[in-house]
């Protein structure tokens, strides 16, 4: 399976750790090899629609870091400013939510929802261990017209030979996005679904990472994340659940 086949199958916090976890692969600049990198990696991630299976996803990763330029499949990235620890990146980076019809029965009658492509700035923070992010994209392929943005801190361990990174973080999503992935359309209303308009969403995650380079020559990176979902999306009829774990293994090495 590609990561762009993910759609139906990787849930929000799935794809946060991933971007979190290729991101991570960057030290600073003047350390940064460059050049073109693989790996692999699997995803184990629950969602909260109702009845949606939890999902086990292999990720084939294929990527290229350069002195400002960094791609990681569809994640993308440009350096447009460094100074002291702090950086800006423009980012292209895909939006993988949305369902088909046959994902669950919750979804019988519906129109299926879209990934999408969205486009953004990122502003990083590193001092003292302490890693400060925050981040904005909107939609640009015009699927929920909408625009999502984050802010997270963390702080980086070391002992012996890992790396152990826990964070914390928001995510906020606007009432477009969260209408389109988790609204009920009027026509899409029936005895046992009724209609429902989104409104703007934060969510709040917590995660913890651990990475080493003593495998393989390359980076191995774990990571177990819960994301807690708002109440406008915990109160669409397509959920069940307000609250989804996830998990990533990560390995890549340059070539």
């Amino acid at each position: 399976m590609t990561l762009l086949k993910s759609k139906s199958t990787a849930s929000l916090s799935t794809l946060l750790a991933f971007s979190a976890t290729v991101c991570a692969q960057q030290p600073a600049s003047s350390q940064q090899p460059q050049g073109w990198m693989w790996g692999f990696g699997v995803a184990a991630s629950q969602d909260v629609y109702t009845d949606f299976d939890n999902r086990i996803v292999p990720i084939p990763i294929i990527g290229y870091t350069g002195e400002k330029l960094r791609v990681y499949g569809p994640f993308i990235g440009y350096e447009l400013f460094r100074e002291k620890g702090l950086t800006l990146d423009a980012q292209l980076v895909p939006v993988f939510a949305g369902y088909e019809e046959d994902d669950s029965a919750v979804f019988t009658g519906m129109d299926d929802r879209d990934f999408s492509y969205a486009a953004g700035l990122g502003l990083n923070y590193s001092t003292g261990g302490w890693v400060y992010s925050l981040s904005t994209n909107a939609d640009i392929l015009g699927k929920f017209d909408g625009y999502q943005a984050s802010a997270s801190i963390g702080k980086r361990f070391r002992i012996d030979n890992f790396m152990i990174e826990p964070s914390l973080g928001v995510n906020y999503q606007d009432s477009n996005y969260v209408d389109y992935y988790y609204g009920v359309r009027p026509e899409e209303a029936t005895a046992f679904r009724n209609a429902y308009n989104g409104d703007s969403a934060v969510n709040t995650e917590v995660r913890v990472a651990v990475s080493t380079r003593q495998f393989l020559g390359g980076m191995t990176r774990l990571e177990i994340g819960a994301t807690f979902f708002d109440n406008s999306i915990s109160d669409s009829p397509l959920t069940d659940d307000d609250t989804a774990l996830s998990a990533m293994l990560v390995y890549t090495r340059f070539f």
